[in-house]
């Protein structure tokens, strides 16, 4: 359902644009593999690793969900991931979505996932399904889609990525494709005043 004067929204943890040429290369050889389905393949400006989508918000609640936000302490300063392999949701046999697969040491993406719904809980959020470390890299077309039955091998390159904040998002759709926003950083433990934001296109 549309909101008056809302705001498309969502909390990330955002890659770094140093890693984004190597991630678009797994990309690559993922549409290769792919190139007899109809696939819309994500932007790679625009990779990213979504936390809570939150849908539309109205305009007036952005300040104090953000300043709530503001509020969550973590026992950590970043959050290590290696990119391990590719996954499709919700399965191979009827896939929706091909992303990048993460994996971590530890828990503390889960950790954040948990304060972040702690927080959100006041708002109306409930939690979301559970929580699976991914960049998602394309979107299978509703259109003359059909299962994965051969057999998908990508050779994916143990990438490292560190995160050190986490983002409230803003995605408005324009007719070449959305743009994302940020809203506001989070660093973690320390950090919590605003920095400049900054905007990925289409």
């Amino acid at each position: 359902m549309y909101v008056l004067n809302s705001i498309r929204s969502f909390i990330s943890l955002n890659i770094d644009s140093s890693l984004i040429s190597r991630l678009k290369l797994i990309q690559d050889d993922i549409r290769i593999m792919l190139k007899d389905h109809k696939v819309k393949w994500e932007n790679p400006d625009k990779f990213h690793m979504t936390l809570r989508f939150l849908g539309d918000i109205e305009e007036s609640n952005i300040t104090e969900i953000s300043a709530e936000l503001g509020s969550v302490m973590l026992g950590f300063d970043n959050i290590r991931m290696t990119a391990s392999g590719i996954g499709f949701f919700p399965n191979q046999k009827r896939p929706n979505v091909v992303f990048i697969d993460l994996t971590e040491e530890g828990n503390f993406s889960e950790q954040l996932v948990n304060e972040i719904d702690n927080k959100l809980n006041r708002f109306g959020f409930k939690p979301d399904k559970k929580f699976v470390p991914h960049v998602t890299v394309g979107r299978f077309r509703r259109e003359n889609r059909k299962g994965l039955h051969e057999q998908i091998n990508v050779n994916v390159e143990p990438i490292e990525i560190i995160f050190d904040s986490f983002y409230l998002m803003k995605s408005v759709l324009k007719p070449g494709g959305s743009v994302y926003e940020v809203l506001q950083e989070y660093k973690f433990i320390t950090n919590r005043f605003p920095l400049s934001p900054k905007v990925k296109r289409e």
